[in-house]
């Protein structure tokens, strides 16, 4: 026989099926006395908001309280709770993965010459920056990189860069660090028809150069390789706000449906030599999310599917050259077994009949900007970005020593 006291919540009738549920009405407020910050290069000036770079790791409570602190939602949750009472909450620093890529990489350097192709090596201390979208930095790696090897989702990458919004671009790199065939497709058409300029869209819409009503054939395999593989334990940890430039502005004269011209990409890569990360069009920045792009990035049943390609620039910011083989650079290395060439997503233009995307010989690494007709079945290189909230498990990069993540709820649970 046990007596209730009058001083408690009740729920529920008292049947077999809703039997009485008794719970200790709180007494009066629970307050966060303090808090602390262990493992912190500085201290934050007030409690901290979640998404500011910490995470509890400790709750003390008086009076007997019991809790502890739910990153994912940012509140206490309480065990026990003896009222009134006062609690401390004890965090820490997080190892941000961007963070502790650019501390691994301390040597930032510049580059303003692309005329070339580039294969030096970085030394496993060199990553370089440039400007980027809306004016922001971005650092990416070039030449002969021995580490920014990272193994997620069961599988190897390759650190591309670091995105404007700190979130870490990766390309993917096979089942082994010497996998020399990373595809998730030997045998992908960009689109299944040719006879028309709008068919280099990602996505696309008859009669409309920026359209986005259709998914391409590259985006659909992409979309089903990412549910495979990526969805079910791992999407939370994929960048919504990351941006992949589809650019299908034109360098000069106008814009056909079917009369021969160039796109953007293959003048500034091919004739200039001059790489960019600003995709000046804000229907080709393709997103999940719309704060930073088109919000298209869905697949065909309205599920997120934040995936797509490397774009021809970034292959040229790596170390690529238009028209010249490089076997030196990092690109080369996880793509250069089998036959044929692999997709970017960058588009070069109408050749008679016939929409062009830039490919990469993968015998050679040489960026052909005229060649890639979007019927043609190539190779396929997934690329995705991990969100800036993603934390540094180990690893330095090395093949020996891949970088891993942690997965935790916190970052699962924000947009970026």
């Amino acid at each position: 026989v046990v007596y209730i006291q009058n001083d408690v919540e009740v729920s529920g009738s008292g049947t077999e099926s809703d039997p009485y549920i008794f719970k200790e009405k709180p007494q009066g407020d629970v307050n966060i006395l303090a808090y602390t910050c262990t493992n912190c290069s500085t201290m934050p000036s007030d409690f901290p908001l979640k998404g500011e770079g910490y995470k509890a790791v400790n709750v003390t409570c008086s009076e007997g309280t019991v809790a502890t602190w739910d990153n994912k939602n940012w509140g206490l949750l309480f065990e026990t709770i003896k009222t009134p009472t006062s609690c401390t909450v004890e965090f820490e620093q997080e190892k941000r993965f961007y963070a502790q890529i650019l501390m691994d990489n301390p040597n930032i350097s510049t580059r303003t010459d692309f005329s070339n192709a580039f294969v030096a090596s970085n030394n496993g201390n060199t990553i370089y920056s440039a400007t980027g979208q809306d004016s922001k930095t971005t650092y990416y790696f070039a030449g002969n990189v021995t580490n920014n090897y990272v193994y997620f989702a069961n599988k190897y990458w390759r650190i591309v860069r670091i995105n404007e919004d700190n979130s870490v671009r990766l390309i993917y790199a096979g089942t082994s660090v010497t996998d020399t065939a990373g595809f998730s497709s030997t045998g992908q058409v960009y689109n299944s028809t040719s006879g028309g300029s709008i068919y280099v869209g990602y996505k696309y819409y008859s009669g409309s150069q920026h359209g986005l009503n259709v998914n391409s054939a590259i985006k659909t395999h992409l979309d089903s390789w990412y549910t495979s593989n990526i969805k079910t334990s791992y999407d939370g940890y994929v960048s919504r706000t990351a941006i992949y430039c589809n650019d299908r502005t034109v360098s000069s004269g106008s814009w056909y449906p079917s009369s021969r011209f160039d796109y953007s990409p293959y003048t500034r890569l091919l004739n200039y030599s001059n790489p960019t990360f600003v995709c000046s069009n804000a229907n080709d920045r393709f997103t999940t999310s719309t704060t930073t792009g088109n919000g298209q990035l869905y697949n065909s049943s309205g599920e997120a599917s934040p995936i797509a390609t490397i774009t021809a620039d970034e292959v040229v910011y790596a170390g690529g050259k238009s028209g010249t083989s490089n076997t030196g650079f990092y690109i080369y290395q996880n793509a250069c077994g089998g036959s044929g060439s692999w997709w970017t997503m960058s588009p070069s233009g109408m050749s008679y009949d016939d929409a062009i995307m830039i490919e990469v010989v993968n015998t050679s690494g040489n960026i052909r900007n005229n060649g890639g007709i979007v019927t043609n079945s190539l190779n396929v290189r997934p690329v995705i970005s991990l969100k800036s909230c993603v934390e540094w498990k180990q690893g330095n990069g090395t093949t020996s020593q891949p970088y891993q993540v942690m997965l935790n709820d916190g970052c699962a649970g924000s947009e970026n």
